[in-house]
């Protein structure tokens, strides 16, 4: 009797001790499943953020380069949703959009607003002969640019239009281009007008940095002797010329023929515009890692 109860108690604890260890390997895999459970699920939170970062940006480019072309006037929203769509963007040519039809634009503010302006008008000089007719008055080449359907002709239409409107004025008063040469000679003209031929007009070798981005500076020395009205008058010209001469420095000193003014100016001219470009740097996360 003994021993079976010895037996007995055995088999019991036996038993016991096995389930002992199912429960706890249960147990384990059981807390396996969860951290990994929870790690998947982190790192799927991680990446669906991540990709929604990256598709925002996308969405954001996509938005910004179409306000852009809109904004310029180079292609038409037809179906008016809103957004170009691919096959408006396929079928863009900035030769065959009406100007009536992006009043809102760059593109018909500058060539049916700028250039039909009066005040820049009053200062433009005396236009190429191409310019009229055979009757002297003046042609409407944005007239002809809107109900030309030739590629050609638009293009020297709207080459004709810059040449023979107000526009001509912007490039006559900033230059794209650093061209000493076209400025002395225009230097030379403004104060010819004054019925005085000068006597020096010479660009300085300066290192001349401009205060505005993106605009060159020409600097040149100008030299100017004769009576007061001719100095004066040079000054006025040179005051009142299209193309902007600021004068830094100088001196004025009596001489036996009247007057002679010593003077630094410097001219401008726009410099080669950079690509507006940026680039976006999306990171899973926004945290700085320490060291």
């Amino acid at each position: 009797m003994a021993e079976a109860k010895v037996e007995a108690a055995t088999s019991k604890r036996s038993k016991i001790s096995k389930a002992q260890q199912l429960t706890m390997l249960e147990v384990l895999i059981a807390s396996l499943v969860f951290g990994a459970c929870a790690v998947l699920s982190i790192f799927l939170i991680k990446y669906i953020n991540f990709n929604t970062k990256i598709i925002s940006a996308k969405s954001q480019a996509i938005t910004d380069y179409d306000q852009s072309l809109r904004n310029v006037g180079v292609c038409v929203d037809t179906d008016k949703n809103g957004r170009l769509s691919n096959e408006e963007l396929e079928n863009c040519n900035s030769n065959e959009v009406s100007l009536n039809s992006v009043t809102n634009s760059l593109r018909y503010k500058v060539l049916m607003q700028m250039a039909q302006n009066t005040d820049l008008e009053s200062v433009a000089r005396q236009r190429n002969e191409k310019c009229y007719d055979d009757k002297g008055e003046k042609i409407d080449f944005n007239e002809k640019y809107e109900k030309t359907t030739d590629e050609l002709e638009k293009q020297q239409y709207l080459q004709m239009s810059k040449v023979c409107s107000a526009l001509r004025v912007i490039p006559d008063a900033l230059p794209a281009q650093k061209n000493t040469e076209a400025l002395m000679a225009s230097l030379n003209q403004v104060l010819l007008l004054t019925g005085w031929e000068p006597e020096r007009l010479t660009p300085r070798d300066d290192a001349v940095e401009s205060r505005i981005e993106g605009i060159g500076v020409i600097p040149v020395t100008l030299q100017v002797e004769g009576g007061s009205d001719v100095v004066l008058r040079a000054l006025d010209k040179i005051e009142h010329s299209v193309r902007e001469f600021d004068i830094t420095s100088g001196t004025i000193e009596w001489t036996n023929s009247g007057l002679s003014l010593n003077a630094l100016a410097d001219a401008y001219y726009l410099e080669d515009a950079a690509e507006i470009e940026k680039t976006v740097v999306i990171k899973a996360s926004d945290k700085t890692r320490r060291k």
